[in-house]
């Protein structure tokens, strides 16, 4: 019987290494012909971008376990930018770069209201373009759920401030191309949001 399980044992020690070996071989030829096989056979109908897009999604959803993470941009905020000066910068970035602020939601404010009690830093602030907005739903009213364009100021727990966005590159290259002026209106959005991320964690206007 002894013998019997040591044979199973070093069985499954053998598939085990066979596997890995050919995950490995799949991340070595990711570039090469399995890349290749995976544009043309599996996903021939979208953008050529998806897979990198979603490989990067994957990653980082296995690493945290966290599907939220995998779909966000976030910038650290500069510990000498105060809160105050991150929402000045990011309204003088917006105006310069012709898109609304359509709202903000203080939200850690409003619970400390509710509660009485302290909370870490939470307020969203929300941005939209209308035009290009109406353009994005005439494609696809899915789109709706994704507007207005979303930057949350929040404190993670060891008092370390974040800017968090959505990841677009999902939207831009996750599905089949988009028409090339709507293309070319949400690669403006990506700038533009991405602009007002990053001058915002610096406090640069």
């Amino acid at each position: 019987m002894g013998i019997v399980i040591s044979l199973v044992k070093w069985l499954l020690i053998l598939i085990g290494a066979i596997s890995t070996y050919y995950l490995v071989l799949f991340q070595v030829n990711y570039n090469g012909v399995t890349h290749k096989l995976i544009n043309e056979i599996i996903k021939p109908n979208l953008h050529p971008k998806s897979l990198p897009v979603y490989m990067d999604m994957a990653n980082i959803l296995l690493d945290t376990g966290d599907i939220t993470m995998a779909t966000i941009v976030r910038v650290p905020v500069d510990e000498d930018v105060s809160n105050e000066d991150v929402e000045e910068a990011m309204e003088s970035i917006a105006t310069a770069e012709g898109i609304r602020s359509v709202g903000k939601l203080p939200l850690s404010e409003m619970v400390e209201l509710q509660t009485g009690e302290p909370q870490r830093f939470l307020k969203i602030f929300q941005y939209c373009s209308p035009r290009t907005a109406m353009t994005m739903v005439d494609h696809s009213d899915a789109f709706s759920a994704y507007l207005p364009c979303r930057i949350a100021l929040i404190e993670d727990k060891d008092g370390q401030r974040w800017l968090y966005t959505l990841n677009m590159d999902m939207m831009i290259y996750g599905g089949a191309p988009l028409p090339p002026d709507l293309h070319e209106k949400a690669l403006e959005v990506k700038r533009i949001i991405t602009a007002i991320q990053e001058g915002g964690a610096e406090g640069d206007f």
